[in-house]
């Protein structure tokens, strides 16, 4: 019985390291991304992109930090056209 609560436990533990591992590289990528599109130094960018996401929070509650980051890339693309 021991050994199935164990194997449980790890299995659990698994599922979440591998549904969530994914999701950083992502959004470093596109803090990474709005950097070099913006053309600033990535600790400015960082500045910026917090700021940023606190308004688009309150604008749209409950996004993802993908999602923000997302809209923040196609923003700045759409203001340079």
């Amino acid at each position: 019985m021991e050994y199935v609560i164990i194997i449980a436990v790890i299995l659990i533990a698994l599922y979440y390291f591998q549904k969530y591992k994914g999701k950083k590289p992502k959004t470093n990528n596109l803090r990474k991304e709005y950097s070099r599109r913006a053309g600033i130094p990535p600790a400015t960018a960082d500045e910026q992109i917090d700021a940023y996401i606190l308004r688009l929070q309150q604008k749209h509650p409950g996004r993802s930090e993908e999602w923000y980051l997302e809209k923040m890339l196609f923003d700045l693309e759409r203001d340079r056209r």
